[in-house]
């Protein structure tokens, strides 16, 4: 983000006092609140759904960030670079730490609440055009698989192969092999039925919800990043949560199944759920990013890091078995 796109901030009533720079974000202070710019390039009535379902949340319990309108009532507004912004609410966060057992513990409260609040949220989108349908994780995983593939059929072609390479080329048909079979295990489920049952009833998930989805502010946790939000199964939410927990804290059986509990003391998980949230953490996804980013990056630069990740991941995955079999 530039300089001139200061300027933006005289298109809102805000009594602006001064400017501040976060992340190469541009940010101004009034006499008793902060206001963040980011740049955007979507639609103006996608940011009025998603502030229609803030004001819904904040008015049932659930902190979020706010988007603020410009002098004319729109959530867009275009700066003297030609790019467009919104303004949003800035809170001092505290950034969730994903090995902290109560940070954990609060933002899968605030996942369980924000799904259970779903029946009561279509009324909200009367004026708006709503979201989008979420991806389909059995196509998702169907390209992972082809993806997989291509970089396997790549690194046999190479000649001179670099580390990383030889350490890949060595585990790559193990890995491809447990990823047919999760595929096949999600294929022969009840997720189809799930997934369509969702996007037909409008069931709001928020999409890649981590660490990253939730912060504190005076010890509340506040819902972060609503610009990914989508409909489908309430598992994709708890999925990549989940997932993202255990890879960071080793498996841990304990951990795990806490989050679990967390998450039933607000909102029930059938016996199909478990199967389906048992199903996708059977999937190598870990192992398909490492790989994925490393087949899109400039490989004339070799960076040792994809193999730490590389061999990160393969640490864990008698941890990973372990804990998908008490499921």
């Amino acid at each position: 983000m530039n300089e001139k796109a200061v300027s933006v901030f005289e298109q809102y009533d805000l009594g602006r006092e001064d400017v501040f720079k976060l992340r190469g974000n541009y940010g101004c202070i009034t006499s008793n609140k902060k206001y963040l710019l980011q740049e955007y390039d979507d639609s103006e009535e996608k940011l009025k759904t998603i502030s229609a379902l803030q004001k819904f949340l904040y008015q049932h319990g659930i902190l979020t960030e706010e988007l603020i309108s410009n002098k004319e009532g729109r959530f867009i507004s275009v700066g003297e670079d030609g790019f467009g912004y919104y303004l949003k609410r800035f809170y001092d966060l505290e950034e969730c730490n994903i090995k902290n057992e109560q940070h954990i513990k609060s933002a899968t409260g605030v996942l369980a609440k924000f799904h259970q609040m779903n029946p009561a949220v279509e009324d909200v989108f009367r004026e708006t055009k709503g979201f989008h349908q979420g991806k389909n994780m059995l196509k998702a995983f169907e390209k992972h698989n082809k993806e997989i593939v291509n970089i396997r059929n790549y690194i046999q072609k190479r000649k001179n192969k670099n580390i990383f390479e030889q350490y890949l080329q060595g585990m790559i048909v193990e890995y491809y092999e447990q990823a047919v079979d999760a595929f096949l295990q999600l294929k022969t489920s009840e997720y189809s039925e799930c997934y369509s049952t969702a996007c037909e009833k409008k069931q709001l998930c928020i999409g890649n919800f981590n660490q990253h989805s939730i912060g504190f502010y005076q010890e509340n946790p506040v819902l972060l990043n609503l610009t990914k939000v989508n409909y489908a199964p309430k598992i994709h939410d708890l999925y990549d949560y989940l997932r993202k927990v255990l890879e960071k804290n080793d498996w841990e059986i304990r951990i795990g199944h806490n989050v679990l509990k967390e998450y039933q003391e607000t909102n029930t998980l059938e016996k199909r759920d478990m199967i389906l949230l048992k199903n996708l953490l059977s999937y190598p996804e870990k192992f398909w990013k490492i790989i994925n980013y490393y087949y899109n990056s400039n490989k004339a630069w070799y960076s040792d890091k994809n193999e730490e990740k590389l061999r990160a991941f393969q640490n864990q995955e008698k941890l990973r078995w372990k804990f998908i079999a008490t499921l």
